[in-house]
């Protein structure tokens, strides 16, 4: 008799203990409920014992099944760390990343090449959609969000706090005539597709009412509508998150003292139980510095 069971079944097995649903593993591995319902139940023939208590709404480890998952759990992360050392070493190591396109274009992008800088021989795959991609099925390596937590299947470390206000340029702020809210009569509100609702939010969170007209200039990119308010086409809703550095410097001005939370908030997300691979690590390690450096609250 083997000592030792199938490798895959144990995949399958630490996957539904850290699930305790069949589909939900069957969803993290990319099989169907069936395959993992086979796998599950090849290993408890080879163990002699059961690990799952079966219901018609779900299934439950069993004490004897939480000391294997335990135990097992340690040494499947050394397999996989081992296993992704010796296939990057002395090769091109790659990572990849799904983020929103404003964070890619106003925040990722220009740090780039101080991370290059370092000499990693890392190479990052920087993949900008709007559309939420489900990391737990991807082979994304690193996902940065806008939203709100829970966030599952997924480990999740806050970026960066995020606060929306009304900001022009400098020419907006000396020519308008403004309103009791701060913002300037007769000049466009500048939106982008993504967050078109800012200015509602704005408001309810502040307590106030919307002007009695307004005019919009739309675009399709959050970085479009930012130079555009960069060049005086209008106002905007500001992200602190991704303008502060045009807040400090003066290139964008807030229009009122109110800052209220966005909505929503950035957070860096890793698969659960999924270790990192060397260069990820590292990489994840240098964004969350990087968030941090720029912590500071704009002035």
């Amino acid at each position: 008799m083997r000592e030792t069971p199938n490798l895959d079944w144990l995949r399958v097995f630490a996957e539904t203990a850290a699930t305790e649903s069949f589909a939900l593993a069957a969803l993290r591995l990319g099989v169907t409920p069936g395959a993992v319902s086979q796998r599950i139940k090849a290993l408890e023939s080879f163990l002699r014992v059961s690990l799952f208590e079966r219901y018609p709404q779900g299934v439950k480890l069993t004490d004897a099944g939480q000391r294997y998952a335990q135990s097992l759990a340690p040494a499947l992360d050394q397999i996989i760390n081992a296993t992704r050392e010796i296939t990057s070493a002395g090769s091109n190591k790659s990572v990849r990343i799904t983020i929103l396109p404003a964070l890619a274009q106003l925040w990722l992008g220009p740090k780039m090449e101080a991370f290059h800088a370092l000499g990693t021989n890392t190479n990052v795959e920087i993949w900008a959609d709007p559309n939420v991609v489900d990391l737990r099925t991807s082979n994304f390596d690193i996902a940065i969000r806008h939203g709100r937590p829970p966030f599952p299947g997924c480990e999740m470390t806050e970026l960066f706090f995020d606060e929306i206000v009304p900001v022009a340029s400098q020419n907006v702020i000396e020519t308008a005539e403004r309103d009791e809210r701060g913002l300037p009569r007769d000049v466009p509100l500048v939106v982008d597709i993504y967050w078109q609702h800012d200015l509602n939010d704005w408001l309810g969170r502040t307590g106030q009412n919307a002007p009695p007209t307004i005019t919009t200039k739309t675009y399709s990119l959050y970085s479009m509508a930012v130079e555009a308010t960069l060049q005086g086409a209008g106002f905007m809703i500001g992200h602190t998150a991704l303008i502060g550095d045009k807040i400090a410097d003066g290139r964008l001005v807030p229009l009122s003292e109110l800052r209220v939370p966005s909505p929503n908030q950035f957070y860096l997300l890793t698969k659960s139980a999924v270790p990192l691979s060397v260069p990820a690590k590292t990489f994840v390690t240098w964004l969350l510095d990087q968030a941090k450096q720029d912590a500071a609250p704009s002035t």
